[in-house]
């Protein structure tokens, strides 16, 4: 940190001297992660500058902003950003600034916020003196459709002129995100199982809650290290194979080391659930979306549970 607070310092000196980036008279929208950048591409369409200072196929937990980065978000319109334990740089920045810069964080836009939990999880991080709010909030459809809505309102606040098409945009993804989540509830209905198992990081808290469901998993959502102990993988093993379960799932762009034990030594299959926390450099240039990724999280919770 001490690094960005230099950086800090001597951008803010050079910014303090310059205009902001115009770029084709458009908005300039920076975003932190995938889900921040998929819901301003929802919204503001082609009316917008979108951009994300995560790389594709980057990891969210450890990733420190460059001065380009900086130098973005300084200029921007509007910054979204996360709000959680994850983008620990975003309030050394955001502190930085005046406020010329307009900010919309994920977790002060949704109704479904939990307090991380140790239910549910085998092996688990020290616990925190400070509660700490599990920011996958996305991952919850009902959450999701409170972004876009939230964002929509901030878009038109902006650019007022462009109000109807933003609202155009919005309504067309929220129905898209409606007809989803009624997809999701259908097959958790009338599914055998009501429970995730998880050999990864547990990014789904919320999508979890939003539809009654229970967990088994390897780590809590945001921890640094995932390497399962021994005791981690025998109850994972131990688990599967007392109840039978056909297929354990593991996040995207995550190790799938443990899987493969736990596949082995129990016959179950190996599933990939996208958290949408990101993606793919392949995935990314080919234009996946949110709903992309949640539609085929459909036919592998359907699998999941039955």
């Amino acid at each position: 940190m001490k690094k960005i607070t230099l950086v800090l310092l001597f951008l803010l000196l050079l910014f303090s001297c310059s205009k902001k980036e115009v770029i084709d008279d458009k908005l300039i929208i920076t975003a932190t992660n995938f889900p921040c950048y998929d819901a301003a591409r929802a919204v503001f369409g082609d009316k917008a500058d979108i951009r994300m200072i995560l790389p594709f196929g980057g990891e969210s937990h450890s990733y420190e902003p460059t001065s380009d980065d900086i130098i973005r978000i300084m200029s921007s319109d509007l910054f979204i950003f996360t709000g959680g334990e994850s983008e620990t740089y975003v309030e050394k920045i955001l502190s930085s600034l005046d406020d010329s810069v307009n900010t919309f964080a994920l977790i002060d836009n949704v109704s479904i916020l939990l307090i991380e939990s140790e239910e549910g999880i085998i092996q688990s991080e020290e616990e925190e003196e400070e509660e700490v709010f599990d920011e996958h909030v996305w991952t919850s459809l009902s959450n999701e459709i409170e972004i876009i809505s939230n964002l929509c309102e901030e878009a038109i606040s902006l650019d007022p002129d462009n109000s109807s098409y933003y609202k155009a945009n919005a309504e067309a993804y929220i129905e898209r995100l409606s007809i989803l989540r009624d997809s999701f509830q259908e097959i958790i209905n009338n599914s055998e199982r009501k429970t995730l198992v998880v050999t990864d990081r547990f990014p789904l808290a919320c999508f979890a809650y939003e539809f009654g469901l229970d967990h088994i998993a390897a780590f809590p959502g945001c921890v640094a290290e995932s390497e399962a102990s021994a005791k981690t993988v025998a109850s994972l093993i131990d688990y599967v194979k007392e109840n039978n379960i056909p297929a354990v799932m593991h996040m995207e762009l995550a190790n799938t080391l443990l899987s493969e034990v736990v596949s082995q030594e129990t016959g179950c299959k190996i599933l990939e659930f996208n958290s949408c926390h990101n993606v793919s450099r392949r995935d990314g240039l080919a234009g996946v979306t949110y709903i992309s990724l949640m539609e085929k999280n459909l036919d592998v919770l359907r699998e999941a549970l039955n």
